[in-house]
Parts: C-alpha cells; structure tokens; sequence
C-alpha cells in the first residue's frame, strides 16, 4: 500500500504541476493582453494630442509630440520636418479645420507603435480649402517613457 500511496502522491503532484503550469501560461497571456491594451491607450491619446495640436495650432504640443527627426509625408509627396510642420500649422498654411479618423488599427512591437487608420480632413491649404479622405501610416517610438511621432504617411483616396 504504501507503495500505492506514493505512486499516487507523485501523480497528484504532477498533474498539479501540470496544472499550475497552465493557469501560469493563461495568466501570463492575460496580463500581457491588458497591457497591450495599456500601450494601445496610451498610442490613442498620442494620436488625439496631434489631433488636437494640429487642429489648436499649438506649438509647444506639437514640439512635444513630434521626434526631432520626424518625418511627417503628405498626400501630395512633400515631406516635412519637424519645424516646418510646426511652422505651416501655426502659420495657417495648413490651417487644420478638422481631422476625423476611422477605422483605427493600433499594433504594437516593443517599444515602436504603428497605427493604419482612414481620416477625412477639412483645412485651408495656402489659404485654399481642401477636403481630403486619406489612408495614413502613423509610427510612433516610445522613448525616455513618451511616445513620439517618428514618421507619417498619407495616401489620398477617393
């Protein structure tokens, strides 16, 4: 019996092992989903901080919100940098009327973000009114703790 008795704790004592080692697994991807969740928040009020810089003219959030070396494209191929983003939106060269993103996808490696989403734009382009549906690409570099914008690209789209 006592033969018996032990093989029987050994058994209970693997398939607890063997249990904890799945709740382990489950509790692991569980935090690991919320806190992409988190990180994906966090991208999302960055996105709504340009947003509203961009639309407010704000300088000194644009400055914040925009890496030194950004490079920011837009649907008629210019490129710009970071001061002469700032520049034109403060300027009113591209004064932002409203900006309205959709279908917002978020993905996430390591510390670098890339957001796909859809925007309708209305502004005054060199003092011209523009409306423009866009499809853009947003990546954003998670650097001393913040999220900076590293580079944007805008496709038009009928």
């Amino acid at each position: 019996m006592e033969v018996d008795g032990k093989a029987g704790c050994k058994s209970e004592l693997i398939i607890m092992k063997k249990t904890f080692s799945i709740l382990f697994l489950i509790l692991i991807c569980f935090v690991s989903s919320a806190q992409d969740e988190a990180t994906k928040m966090e991208v999302m009020m960055k996105m709504l901080t340009l947003k509203n810089a961009l639309v407010a003219k704000d300088s000194v959030a644009l400055s914040k919100v925009l890496a030194n070396d950004v490079t920011y494209g837009h649907t008629n191929a210019m490129i710009q940098t970071k001061a002469e983003l700032i520049r034109d939106a403060v300027s009113l060269v591209q004064d932002y009327k409203s900006i309205e993103p959709s279908e917002m996808k978020i993905r996430i490696y390591d510390n670098t973000a890339i957001v796909n989403m859809n925007s309708k734009v209305v502004m005054n382009y060199q003092n011209q009114p523009l409306e423009l549906s866009m499809k853009i690409t947003f990546t954003w570099i998670k650097k001393n703790k913040d999220w900076q914008l590293v580079a944007r690209q805008a496709v038009k789209v009928n």
